[in-house]
């Protein structure tokens, strides 16, 4: 897993959880992502102040898949919105 460094979302995200999923929007870039069910409890847990490492254990614990295929998609997931400014990294 590639994403050692505290993760915290972005001043002035604005988003909803509907039916299981969740819209987040940036008002400053005008960025909108719609997330899956994963995305969501993974966005709550970010919002919640959770570190990914925690989150990684909570999907490998609560999914069947590999340690490989967890940090494969959470980095993905993670850099996708640190690119989109949606999530921003902490200086440690």
């Amino acid at each position: 897993m590639t994403h050692i460094q505290p993760l915290r979302i972005a001043p002035g995200i604005i988003w909803r959880a509907l039916d299981g999923n969740a819209v987040l929007l940036a008002p400053i870039s005008g960025n909108v992502r719609v997330l899956n069910g994963i995305g969501t409890i993974i966005w709550k847990q970010l919002a919640e102040g959770r570190a990914p490492e925690d989150i990684r254990a909570d999907l490998l614990a609560g999914y069947d898949a590999t340690p490989e295929q967890v940090d494969a998609d959470l980095d993905e997931f993670l850099a996708m919105l640190l690119a989109e400014e949606m999530l921003l990294a902490e200086a440690l």
